[in-house]
């Protein structure tokens, strides 16, 4: 049911650019502080790539918009832990969630001069 509410929000708002306009205004840098702090890392990877093994998803580029990020962050729909109000604010959320947005893609592999041989 959660995944079902997930897709209707994630059709409803559209594009990226909707999903940012629609977040709380949050700071990159203490994002990035509250990311590591609660080890948000040890599932997703330092920027968002994902975890191996497939232990959690690929966070960037384009993350889901706001309203889902907040809803899978407080009440997940797999073996997340919950990021409860007491423990993680709203402020923690806004700002992880602009640490999300300020990861740029990495480079095409086509582009990686080693990997051409």
């Amino acid at each position: 049911m959660r995944e079902l509410l997930l897709v209707a929000l994630l059709v409803f708002t559209g594009s990226a650019a909707f999903a940012q306009e629609q977040a709380p205004a949050g700071s990159p840098e203490r994002g990035y502080q509250a990311y590591m702090k609660f080890q948000c890392y040890t599932c997703h990877g330092t920027v968002g790539q994902g975890g191996e093994r497939n232990v959690g998803p690929k966070l960037v580029p384009d993350p889901i918009p706001y309203v889902g990020f907040e809803v899978e962050m407080r009440t997940p729909s797999r073996d997340m832990p919950a990021y409860r109000k007491p423990f993680v604010s709203d402020q923690d959320l806004a700002d992880m969630y602009a640490y999300l947005l300020s990861i740029k893609p990495g480079p095409a592999a086509k582009d990686i001069t080693l990997l051409n041989f």
